[in-house]
Formats: structure tokens, C-alpha cells, sequence
């Protein structure tokens, strides 16, 4: 692989003097956030065949993977690329109540770019900074353009899971959903990053958000592939069911009821809260500058869903 990479790059980058994959990682995929190194528990990172990690507690792990013309757009910039496909892993580690540790990244690419790959580090950089962690090592192969990134994280007191939800439980949500089909809309029509477009091109991880539900909530889990299929996995790990009311489902633009309930790629916190709890939970949030949506109510063997004007009953499925 080193030896096909060297004549990929000669041919294609010859300015840089960049002659294998080892030297690309070098140049363009090193010393990101190694400032939170030492802060996040990291004893070694990228430079040899594994990462040290100093662990006293358990580790949350997710991974991700993110294909060109799937999961973003093949016109996208590469920073847009880069730091989408780091905050969508990110997410699960916020709907867990986790703090982030550091993270991997295997990259596929089908040739080399060196322009792109600098503005593809800029995306590295860019979501490392925002919550301060490293980029821990991964690996890089010539392929059909996809990103895969696992991320690893620090549990809170307690650790949110889909499975604890209860009946009688407030069905709650972080913040509006739609702005992602919004931002898709805009951007294939526009092919530009402004203010429409940076929820679906920088989508933005509830890290903080997740943390403060943790002391709360009874059960999380992030709405990704749109709200109906990811409160169908939460009803199914808990094994209650939930009467959801769509008509105080916080909405991006009302215009485009059905498809801000559909889309998916909002990357808010869908949750559970014990009726108890539900007024400490909003003080919290509301001294940070945050609110809890109620939409639902958790009770029965299924899912019902109350004022559904639209016929809603699709959501993002990878194999459909």
C-alpha cells in the first residue's frame, strides 16, 4: 500500500515532497489537539501501532462511518467532511451523558489532493478544538471516498442508556429538529456555507447538553435517523411503550412539517424523565441557557402517536 501511495502522490502532489501514507499522515493527520493529551488521560498517541489510554473507569466507545454521497454530499467541502463525520460519532457519546476523550479516524480516499487534505485537517482541527480532544491515531487506504471514526469518552455519575425508560416517564427533547433537511435543501441549491447550511454541514454535537440530563433523566438516545425511528429503538431496548404528540414536537419550519419529522441528521437528545425530576431537570438547563421540549408521555406495549395530520411513519433506514 506504501508503494502505491508514493506514485499516487508523486504524480499528483510533486510540490510537497509527500512520497508514502505515512508521510501524508504525517503532514496532514498529526498533532491534532495534542494540547488535551495529557488533560483526557492519554499516554501515546499517534506515532506507533496503538494508543496508550491511562483508564481508571470505564470507557464510553462509539463508532461511525460516513460514505460519500450517503452520509454527505461527494460536493461538500472537506472541512464540512471532516468535522461532520468526527460530531456524528460524537453524538452518541452525548446521548450517554459522556465527556470525549480523544478520537480515531480511518480514512479512504481515492486519490491525493493536497489542497483537500489541508482543508480536511482544518475540519480535524476544528471539531478537536471545540471540545478538546485528540486525534489518537486510525489509518489511511486508497478507496472509494468514506470516513470512519471511533470515539471514545468519559461516562458521568451515571451513564444514559435507551433501556430504563419507565411508564409514566416524560418523553422530552433537546431543541428543534428540521434544521438539517433545511440546511441539505439549501446547500444543494446554494453550494454555500452560511447560516442555513451549517446545521447539516457542521452539525453540532449535545455534549454539554447530555451531561447535564445524565443527573436526571431515566433514558437517551440521539435522533439521527429521524425521531420516529429513534424513539422506536428507545420503546424497544426499554420495553414500554409512548404516546408522542406531534403537535408539540419543536419544528426548524412548519412549512416542511413532514420532512423536519422525517429527514433525520439533527443530532438533538431524545430522553426520558421521571415526572419528579422534570422541574429540577428544566432549572438546570434554563441556567445554562437551554430548554427541555415535553412532547410525549411513556406507558403502554407501543407507540402511538397523537395529532399525526401528516400520515408520518417514515424514517431513515440504511438498508431501505
Amino acid at each position: 500500500m506504501a508503494a502505491e501511495w508514493a506514485q499516487l502522490v508523486y504524480s499528483k502532489d510533486t510540490q510537497v515532497n509527500i512520497n508514502s501514507e505515512f508521510s501524508i499522515i504525517k503532514k496532514y493527520l498529526s498533532g491534532i489537539g495534542t494540547s488535551y493529551l495529557l488533560a483526557n488521560g492519554i499516554k501515546l498517541s499517534i506515532g506507533d501501532d496503538c494508543a496508550v489510554i491511562a483508564a481508571n473507569s470505564k470507557l464510553l466507545i462509539s463508532t461511525d462511518t460516513s460514505v460519500s454521497g450517503v452520509h454527505f454530499l461527494k460536493s461538500m467541502p472537506p472541512e464540512s467532511i471532516a468535522y461532520r463525520s468526527v460530531a456524528t460519532a460524537l453524538s452518541d457519546i452525548a446521548a450517554m451523558g459522556g465527556s470525549p476523550l480523544g478520537f480515531n479516524l480511518s480514512l479512504v480516499m481515492p486519490s491525493f489532493n493536497a489542497d483537500w487534505m489541508k482543508a480536511f485537517r482544518k475540519g480535524l482541527q476544528k471539531v478537536s478544538k471545540e471540545f478538546k480532544f485528540p486525534l489518537l491515531g486510525g489509518d489511511l487506504v486508497k478507496g472509494p471516498l468514506q470516513i470512519s471514526v471511533t470515539v471514545l469518552g468519559k461516562p458521568g455519575k451515571k451513564i444514559l442508556l435507551r433501556s430504563n425508560a419507565q411508564p409514566g416517564d416524560i418523553l422530552c427533547l433537546s431543541d428543534a429538529i428540521g434544521y438539517g433537511y433545511i440546511g441539505f435543501q439549501e446547500y444543494k441549491k446554494s453550494g454555500l456555507v452560511n447560516k442555513k447550511t451549517k446545521p447539516y454541514l457542521f452539525p453540532s454535537a449535545q455534549i454539554t447538553y447530555g451531561r447535564i440530563i445524565s443527573n436526571f433523566a431515566s433514558a437517551a438516545i440521539d435522533i439521527s435517523d429521524g425521531i420516529i425511528q429513534d424513539l422506536s429503538h428507545l420503546i424497544s431496548s426499554s420495553g414500554v411503550g409512548c404516546d408522542l404528540d406531534l403537535a408539540k414536537v419543536p419544528l426548524a419550519r412548519t412549512h416542511y412539517i413532514k420532512q423536519c419529522l422525517e429527514f433525520g441528521d439533527d443530532y438533538q437528545l431524545l430522553y426520558t424523565v421521571p415526572p419528579k425530576k422534570l422541574l429540577t431537570l428544566q432549572a438546570n438547563l434554563k441556567s445554562c441557557n437551554k430548554k427541555c421540549h415535553t412532547i410525549g408521555i411513556m406507558g403502554g406495549k407501543r407507540l402511538t402517536i397523537s395529532n399525526n395530520k401528516i400520515g408520518l411513519h417514515k424514517s431513515w433506514d440504511h438498508f431501505q
